[in-house]
């Protein structure tokens, strides 16, 4: 992408930006009210499984710095260490998503057997119940099959494609730490209460630009947005017609995420639309980033950002 083309793209994502936060602004309440529906099965299955791009693309780099200490071994006492840390980090974040969905399973099953609405799901306070035994057992496989996959494709990769993807790991890990740190931040500061959430008059819904602090409540930006916005990281691993594809699947499952959330009552319009490009805006700077302190190459990701 030339930068004329990014001048272009970046204005009019800047536009859309403003036109719709403003729509926002003045009809939050009113869409959310019209479009909710808390027994959604489009925006359960979302809620449920839709935030594994935030855990996975940390998995990934897990994996390819396991197979890069095996590739590695001019230095043990290093190769051993990152064979170690990948095989720590990838089991660790594939566990957080495993409980994540474990969390959201069984708060819908308590729903649906209290003939409540299913999508009424939570997971800023769901607490897993699976026995300890049966939550490892399911790591355990789950690993097993992630690793086989992961290492498969990495085995067909020459030395440098190896140590390319390796820093695409990094600085794609270091963009979701960042995107995850930044959302945080911003709910926690905000304090906007959910639609599902308002009590029966509505009286404490607050428009997206007023700022309520601390409350305990996170509605304001949508975390499953920003997580569903970092799909467009794995088109950073790969390259050609494969490239492409992801990335176009990335901005699908993502504009798909943002409906979703409102879909199901967890989120008003502006709390998608804020976090969706706010986190498209920390990739945008990730990969710049990446593109001037590392020399671009065709070996990953084309050395473009779609």
């Amino acid at each position: 992408m030339t930068v004329s083309v990014q001048k272009k793209m970046f204005i009019i994502a800047s536009v859309a930006f403003v036109l719709l936060m403003t729509i926002a602004g003045l009809w939050d309440l009113q869409i959310s009210n019209a479009f909710i529906n808390y027994n959604s099965v489009f925006g359960t299955v979302f809620q449920t499984l839709g935030e594994f791009p935030v855990y996975m693309v940390l998995v990934l780099t897990g994996e390819i710095a396991m197979a890069y200490g095996f590739q590695v071994r001019d230095n043990p006492l290093f190769s051993n260490s990152l064979i170690f840390g990948g095989l720590g980090l990838a089991a660790w974040q594939l566990q957080k998503y495993l409980e994540e969905i474990e969390s959201y399973s069984l708060a819908i099953s308590d729903n649906l057997a209290h003939n409540k609405a299913m999508g009424l799901a939570n997971s800023d306070s769901g607490e897993a119940s699976l026995s300890l035994a049966m939550t490892y057992a399911i790591l355990f496989f789950a690993f097993i099959l992630v690793t086989l996959i992961v290492q498969r494709w990495l085995s067909k990769k020459s030395a440098q494609e190896m140590k390319q993807l390796m820093i695409v790991g990094v600085f794609a890990s270091v963009t979701v730490f960042l995107a995850f740190e930044v959302n945080i931040a911003l709910k926690d500061l905000w304090g906007r209460v959910r639609p599902y959430e308002l009590n029966g008059s509505q009286s404490d819904f607050t428009a997206w630009y007023i700022i309520n602090g601390p409350n305990g409540h996170r509605s304001f930006p949508s975390g499953h947005s920003m997580a569903a916005t970092l799909m467009i990281l794995f088109a950073w691993f790969t390259t050609g017609k494969w490239h492409r594809y992801i990335w176009n699947f990335g901005i699908v499952f993502a504009v798909l995420m943002y409906i979703s959330r409102v879909r199901i009552g967890a989120h008003f319009m502006g709390d998608v639309t804020f976090s969706g490009f706010l986190t498209a805006f920390i990739i945008f700077i990730m990969w710049g980033l990446y593109k001037s302190v590392i020399a671009p190459t065709d070996q990953v990701g084309g050395g473009r950002l779609y």
